[in-house]
């Protein structure tokens, strides 16, 4: 069991960790992302608005535009020349390895295959980890950060001054209950018909 003194000093050391969180979200964190969002404002509600473009409008072309932002990303990394050069390395040593099958020694070929088993396991693997954070930073991330800030800039009560209902555009009565379409539900239609014009362009571009 931990003495008095030292359960003082390790809440002591809480209470200083904590005071130093709260001071970076507070004093750091938030202020930077309000400001990121009223320039986002600045840029992209307040002109739209301006144009008295309805909300649902407003929103698919937010939409949009992040579809593009994705694939802009997706080409600053080159993740689909990363993905055919380990598709081409992958193909090779796989190749390799099944050219072990030709050594006629039965234990020299059975240890060979494990260590070349073992290193493409490795590369997968390791292939798998950098994929993922690629998807993580060429989709989810633009995704998520804009519509949390979408959902910050029409809130249910502004929705509810500009259209009447806490949607961005009503539907007809269904037996679901369904009674309107959220910023949500509108951006990211938006951004998957987004995503799917600027594959469909990009193929057809490099035939």
């Amino acid at each position: 069991m931990l003495s008095p003194f030292l359960f003082t000093l390790t809440l002591d050391c809480m209470d200083t960790l904590n005071q130093i969180l709260d001071w970076i979200y507070f004093g750091i964190v938030t202020p930077v992302f309000r400001g990121i969002g009223w320039l986002l404002s600045l840029i992209f509600i307040h002109p739209l608005a301006a144009l008295h473009i309805p909300v649902w409008l407003h929103v698919a072309i937010l939409g949009l535009l992040t579809a593009a932002f994705s694939h802009f990303v997706r080409h600053l990394l080159k993740v689909d020349e990363k993905v055919a050069r380990f598709n081409e390395l992958f193909a090779e040593k796989r190749r390799r390895q099944m050219d072990l099958q030709m050594i006629p020694d039965k234990y020299s070929r059975e240890a060979l295959y494990r260590v070349t088993d073992d290193e493409l396991n490795e590369d997968f693997n390791s292939y798998l980890a950098h994929h993922y954070a690629r998807y993580v930073t060429v989709y989810l991330l633009p995704v998520f950060l804009t519509l949390a800030w979408l959902n910050t800039v029409f809130t249910a009560s502004v929705l509810i001054a500009r259209n009447g209902i806490p949607y961005v555009l009503s539907v007809p009565e269904n037996r679901f209950g369904v009674q309107g379409l959220s910023v949500t539900a509108i951006f990211l239609l938006a951004y998957i018909i987004g995503l799917i014009v600027g594959f469909y362009l990009k193929k057809k571009i490099k035939h």
